[in-house]
Protein backbone atom coordinates (compact mmCIF):
# COMPACT_ATOMS: atom_id res chain seq x y z
CA UNK A 1 0.00 0.00 0.00
CA UNK A 2 1.32 3.38 -0.93
CA UNK A 3 1.02 6.79 1.08
CA UNK A 4 -2.00 7.67 -1.24
CA UNK A 5 -3.86 4.69 -0.26
CA UNK A 6 -3.45 5.04 2.91
CA UNK A 7 -4.16 8.57 2.95
CA UNK A 8 -7.59 7.40 1.37
CA UNK A 9 -7.92 4.64 4.00
CA UNK A 10 -7.65 7.53 6.86
CA UNK A 11 -10.00 9.94 4.81
CA UNK A 12 -12.65 6.69 5.30
CA UNK A 13 -12.21 6.16 8.54
CA UNK A 14 -15.24 8.53 10.04
CA UNK A 15 -17.98 7.37 7.15
CA UNK A 16 -16.79 3.38 8.64
CA UNK A 17 -17.17 4.46 12.00
CA UNK A 18 -19.83 4.01 14.12
CA UNK A 19 -21.50 7.27 15.20
CA UNK A 20 -22.13 8.13 18.91
CA UNK A 21 -26.04 8.31 19.37
CA UNK A 22 -26.67 12.58 21.11
CA UNK A 23 -22.90 13.63 19.99
CA UNK A 24 -22.91 15.34 16.48
CA UNK A 25 -19.93 14.29 14.50
CA UNK A 26 -18.73 12.33 16.63
CA UNK A 27 -17.54 8.33 15.62
CA UNK A 28 -15.71 5.05 17.12
CA UNK A 29 -13.28 3.91 15.20
CA UNK A 30 -11.37 0.80 15.20
CA UNK A 31 -7.76 1.61 17.41
CA UNK A 32 -6.44 -1.77 15.42
CA UNK A 33 -7.41 -0.55 12.09
CA UNK A 34 -5.39 2.91 12.57
CA UNK A 35 -2.44 0.92 14.24
CA UNK A 36 -2.68 -1.30 10.69
CA UNK A 37 -2.65 2.14 8.67
CA UNK A 38 0.04 3.06 10.68
CA UNK A 39 2.29 0.74 9.97
CA UNK A 40 1.23 0.81 6.00
CA UNK A 41 2.47 4.22 6.08
CA UNK A 42 5.78 3.79 8.00
CA UNK A 43 6.43 0.93 5.13
CA UNK A 44 5.20 3.15 2.19
CA UNK A 45 7.49 6.14 3.07
CA UNK A 46 11.27 4.14 2.14
CA UNK A 47 9.23 3.43 -1.16
CA UNK A 48 9.86 7.08 -2.21
CA UNK A 49 12.71 7.47 -0.17
CA UNK A 50 14.27 4.36 -2.67
CA UNK A 51 13.04 6.11 -5.82
CA UNK A 52 14.85 9.34 -5.07
CA UNK A 53 17.73 7.19 -4.50
CA UNK A 54 17.06 5.47 -7.54
CA UNK A 55 16.73 8.59 -9.55
CA UNK A 56 19.94 10.10 -7.93
CA UNK A 57 21.90 6.42 -9.32
CA UNK A 58 20.19 7.20 -12.90
CA UNK A 59 22.06 10.64 -12.15
CA UNK A 60 25.34 9.14 -12.02
CA UNK A 61 24.79 6.43 -14.65
CA UNK A 62 23.95 9.32 -16.94
CA UNK A 63 26.87 10.92 -15.81
CA UNK A 64 29.60 8.22 -16.38
CA UNK A 65 28.10 7.92 -20.18
CA UNK A 66 28.96 10.97 -21.02
CA UNK A 67 32.05 10.86 -19.38
CA UNK A 68 32.86 7.72 -21.64
CA UNK A 69 31.60 9.35 -24.94
CA UNK A 70 33.95 12.52 -24.16
CA UNK A 71 36.49 9.85 -23.42
CA UNK A 72 35.63 8.19 -26.98
CA UNK A 73 35.25 11.40 -28.90
CA UNK A 74 38.60 12.06 -27.66
CA UNK A 75 40.50 9.37 -28.44
CA UNK A 76 39.01 9.47 -31.97
CA UNK A 77 40.27 12.88 -32.51
CA UNK A 78 44.18 11.84 -31.31
CA UNK A 79 43.69 8.95 -33.65
CA UNK A 80 42.71 11.48 -36.20
CA UNK A 81 45.40 13.68 -35.80
CA UNK A 82 47.86 11.10 -35.75
CA UNK A 83 47.11 9.38 -39.13
CA UNK A 84 47.12 12.60 -40.57
CA UNK A 85 50.29 13.41 -39.32
CA UNK A 86 51.54 10.28 -40.37
CA UNK A 87 50.48 10.77 -44.31
CA UNK A 88 51.91 14.28 -43.86
CA UNK A 89 55.30 13.04 -43.05
CA UNK A 90 54.73 10.36 -45.47
CA UNK A 91 54.39 12.64 -48.36
CA UNK A 92 57.00 14.63 -46.79
CA UNK A 93 59.84 12.19 -47.19
CA UNK A 94 58.70 10.91 -50.63
CA UNK A 95 58.93 14.31 -51.59
CA UNK A 96 62.29 14.58 -50.08
CA UNK A 97 63.39 12.02 -52.12
CA UNK A 98 63.26 14.23 -55.18
CA UNK A 99 65.84 16.78 -54.93
CA UNK A 100 64.28 19.50 -57.76
CA UNK A 101 60.90 19.48 -55.34
CA UNK A 102 62.91 19.18 -51.63
CA UNK A 103 61.63 22.66 -50.98
CA UNK A 104 58.08 22.51 -51.93
CA UNK A 105 58.16 19.26 -50.22
CA UNK A 106 59.39 20.63 -47.17
CA UNK A 107 56.56 23.44 -47.59
CA UNK A 108 54.06 21.01 -48.30
CA UNK A 109 54.81 19.12 -45.21
CA UNK A 110 54.45 21.82 -42.84
CA UNK A 111 51.09 22.84 -44.01
CA UNK A 112 49.72 19.91 -43.94
CA UNK A 113 51.66 19.24 -40.20
CA UNK A 114 49.98 22.81 -39.41
CA UNK A 115 46.22 21.81 -41.09
CA UNK A 116 46.43 18.74 -39.18
CA UNK A 117 47.21 19.83 -35.82
CA UNK A 118 44.15 22.68 -36.49
CA UNK A 119 42.07 20.21 -37.45
CA UNK A 120 42.84 18.01 -34.71
CA UNK A 121 42.29 20.58 -32.23
CA UNK A 122 38.94 22.09 -33.59
CA UNK A 123 37.89 18.41 -33.11
CA UNK A 124 38.96 17.76 -29.31
CA UNK A 125 37.84 21.53 -28.51
CA UNK A 126 34.57 20.46 -29.92
CA UNK A 127 34.72 17.33 -28.34
CA UNK A 128 34.94 18.84 -25.10
CA UNK A 129 32.97 21.23 -25.44
CA UNK A 130 30.00 19.03 -26.49
CA UNK A 131 31.13 16.36 -23.14
CA UNK A 132 30.76 19.46 -21.16
CA UNK A 133 27.28 20.62 -22.63
CA UNK A 134 26.17 16.91 -21.84
CA UNK A 135 27.30 17.04 -18.33
CA UNK A 136 26.07 20.17 -17.75
CA UNK A 137 22.62 19.53 -19.45
CA UNK A 138 22.57 15.96 -17.00
CA UNK A 139 23.06 18.14 -14.04
CA UNK A 140 20.46 20.24 -14.73
CA UNK A 141 17.85 17.17 -15.64
CA UNK A 142 19.15 15.56 -12.57
CA UNK A 143 18.56 18.51 -10.18
CA UNK A 144 15.25 19.20 -11.75
CA UNK A 145 14.08 15.45 -11.46
CA UNK A 146 15.44 15.15 -7.38
CA UNK A 147 13.85 18.25 -6.94
CA UNK A 148 10.42 17.11 -7.85
CA UNK A 149 10.32 13.93 -6.21
CA UNK A 150 11.92 16.19 -2.88
CA UNK A 151 8.59 18.42 -3.63
CA UNK A 152 6.46 15.49 -4.27
CA UNK A 153 7.87 13.27 -1.22
CA UNK A 154 7.12 16.66 0.97
CA UNK A 155 3.97 17.23 -0.25
CA UNK A 156 2.29 13.94 0.63
CA UNK A 157 3.73 13.64 3.88
CA UNK A 158 2.54 17.00 4.95
CA UNK A 159 -0.75 15.89 3.50
CA UNK A 160 -0.26 12.96 5.41
CA UNK A 161 0.67 15.17 8.33
CA UNK A 162 -2.46 16.71 8.27
CA UNK A 163 -4.96 14.25 7.81
CA UNK A 164 -3.28 11.95 10.67
CA UNK A 165 -3.84 15.39 13.19
CA UNK A 166 -7.50 15.60 11.77
CA UNK A 167 -8.26 11.77 12.40
CA UNK A 168 -6.60 12.01 15.72
CA UNK A 169 -8.19 15.00 16.64
CA UNK A 170 -11.68 13.48 16.10
CA UNK A 171 -10.66 10.27 18.27
CA UNK A 172 -9.71 12.40 20.64
CA UNK A 173 -12.85 14.76 20.95
CA UNK A 174 -14.90 11.45 20.73
CA UNK A 175 -12.98 9.94 24.27
CA UNK A 176 -13.40 13.19 26.26
CA UNK A 177 -17.30 12.90 25.11
CA UNK A 178 -17.49 9.58 26.28
CA UNK A 179 -15.67 10.64 29.28
CA UNK A 180 -17.72 13.90 30.38
CA UNK A 181 -21.24 11.57 29.95
CA UNK A 182 -19.45 9.02 32.26
CA UNK A 183 -18.95 11.74 34.49
CA UNK A 184 -22.02 13.05 33.96
CA UNK A 185 -24.10 9.93 34.72
CA UNK A 186 -22.01 8.81 38.32
CA UNK A 187 -22.98 12.76 39.41
CA UNK A 188 -26.31 12.00 38.90
CA UNK A 189 -26.55 8.41 40.55
CA UNK A 190 -24.31 10.31 43.49
CA UNK A 191 -27.26 12.85 43.93
CA UNK A 192 -30.43 10.31 43.68
CA UNK A 193 -28.64 8.07 46.17
CA UNK A 194 -28.45 11.11 48.73
CA UNK A 195 -31.99 12.19 48.54
CA UNK A 196 -32.65 8.77 49.23
CA UNK A 197 -30.94 8.57 52.38
CA UNK A 198 -32.63 11.84 53.73
CA UNK A 199 -35.19 11.04 56.79
CA UNK A 200 -37.87 12.86 56.91
CA UNK A 201 -38.30 15.54 59.60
Amino acid sequence: MDILEVVEELESLPASGTRVPGLRNKVLVDIDRIHGLGADLRNSVPANIQESDEILKQRDSIINQAYLEAQRIKKWAEQEALSMKAAALKEHQARVEESEIVAVAQSRARELDEKASGKAEVVIQDAQKRAYQTLNETESITNTMREGADRYAREVLFCLEEQLSNALAQVRKGIDSLNLEGEGQSFEGQVSASKGSEVPA
